[in-house]
């Protein structure tokens, strides 16, 4: 039933690649647990929650738990539908998955800046506003990493949606980036400054003149499409050499366009919808992570001067 219930899912739930493989996955584990010759009349509450304390006594965390719940879930209800099964097994599911999450970590304002100048650098490229071609086309490997990752940090977007950028998705002119973010939910990001406008239109220019025909905007050295494993190498091995001790992830680049953005003073609405929630309450994580930003405001404030003052 498993892959019957995942065609499923890829034709008429607007689900994200990465979550389908997720569910199919943790559908997998169930299934290990129950046995791969079950039918689907055997799975009742007691085999959906043996299963996740089984998983949580292993020790996943309580995201991964709650994601297998959604996907035992949706299986039993599509169970359901289908009329393969009377009743929802899940029904009456009661179980503590825990509600711990861990606060997203961000580069320092130091490391961020030792990054993109040992970028720069090796792709001979200054943070003048005006990008020479010349470089850009010499080194296109080491542009290509480098205009990642500034759009990366400009806009907050996932790994998989810069690397699945368009050419003909790039408004040059209005300094917009159309996007296909997770949930096949479309949204716009910004060019925010003249560099990164012109390193994207040299860039573009560059790789015309390559004649590559495929229509994203990255490519690998063998002129290819870019793929999210090969841009998480890209920034590791790039981090490292630039003496950043900790192992720097895409995922990182994206806390830190928010954090950045909420110290700034950006009202959280705005940060979430540049970032492509679907709930404000994903957005709320940076609020906690901003202590500095805080701290600033609640100086600013100086509740108990005013008091003083006043007498």
């Amino acid at each position: 039933m498993r892959p019957r219930y995942i065609r499923w899912l890829h034709v008429t739930k607007d689900l994200s690649p990465h979550t389908v493989r997720a569910y199919e996955g943790d559908l997998s584990s169930f299934e290990r647990h129950v046995g791969a010759r079950v039918e689907v009349t055997d799975i009742n509450r007691e085999s959906l929650v043996s299963f996740l304390e089984t998983q949580k006594t292993a020790g996943l965390s309580p995201a991964s738990l709650r994601r297998r719940a959604s996907a035992l879930r949706g299986f039993c209800r599509w169970m359901l539908a289908e009329a393969l099964v009377q009743d929802d097994p899940w029904i009456g599911t009661n179980l503590s998955l825990g509600r711990a999450r861990r606060l997203p970590r961000a580069l320092t304002a130091t490391d961020l800046d030792r990054l993109l100048s040992f970028l720069r650098l090796a792709a001979r490229i200054d943070a003048e506003d005006v990008v020479d071609p010349t470089a850009v086309g010499e080194r296109p490997h080491e542009s290509t990493t480098l205009l990642a990752v500034a759009l990366m940090v400009a806009t907050g977007v996932r790994v998989h949606e810069v690397v699945g950028l368009r050419c003909r998705d790039i408004d040059l002119t209005g300094r917009t980036v159309r996007l296909i973010g997770k949930g096949r939910r479309e949204r716009q990001v910004f060019l925010t400054n003249d560099w990164i406008t012109g390193l994207t239109s040299v860039f573009l220019d560059v790789r015309s003149s390559l004649g590559l025909t495929h229509p994203h905007l990255l490519f690998n050295q063998h002129f290819d499409p870019l793929t999210p494993p090969a841009m998480r190498s890209r920034l590791t091995k790039a981090a490292a050499a630039a003496g950043i001790s900790t192992r720097v992830t895409p995922h990182m680049l994206r806390h830190t366009a928010a954090t950045q953005l909420i110290e700034a003073g950006v009202d959280i609405r705005y940060i979430q919808r540049l970032l492509g929630h679907a709930s404000l309450s994903t957005t709320e994580i940076y609020t906690h992570v901003s202590d500095k930003a805080l701290r600033r405001v609640v100086s600013d404030a100086d509740v108990l001067g005013r008091f003083a003052q006043a007498r």
